[in-house]
């Protein structure tokens, strides 16, 4: 796909789509996950923290053609080690995923977080997310923490 780029994120023109893929990405991640007016107005607010904290949050957008494809969100944290990057979010619309494709916003991501000055990055990924677990090992991510669970 010769006319997708990765660019950063507008609110004006891209707030709707990112807002939009929400549900289908947490649907993904969370089997139990259900959407609700509530997470969709959860999100929402979440977003728009983006262009008031731009330092700590940043988002760049896979467009084709005009039209958000796909996303990824970093956010800088602080935890007892110091800063780290986190990417809290990755998204491809169907269409575009099984191509790569991730792998452009990882690249923005992992980038930007450099010129920002941290120097690792963390993510969480559903291990059921077959996908994105390879996309991240491509990318150079390894195992350090489980998280494990159990019904009750």
């Amino acid at each position: 796909m010769d006319d997708v780029r990765v660019r950063p994120y507008r609110a004006s023109t891209d707030f709707r789509a990112v807002l939009d893929a929400q549900c289908d990405l947490y649907a993904l991640n969370f089997p139990r996950f259900v959407c609700t007016h509530q997470f969709v107005a959860e999100q929402g607010a979440r977003l728009r923290q983006v262009a008031r904290r731009p330092y700590e949050h940043q988002i760049f957008v896979l467009d084709h053609g005009g039209q958000v494809a796909g996303f990824i969100w970093t956010v800088i944290r602080m935890d007892l080690q110091g800063a780290f990057g986190s990417v809290d979010q990755v998204y491809l619309q169907p269409l575009y995923r099984g191509q790569h494709l991730g792998e452009l916003l990882m690249e923005a991501a992992h980038e930007h977080l450099r010129m920002a000055g941290v120097t690792h990055a963390r993510l969480f990924v559903t291990d059921s997310n077959a996908g994105a677990v390879q996309l991240y090992r491509r990318t150079g991510y390894e195992i350090i923490r489980l998280e494990m669970e159990r019904p009750l």
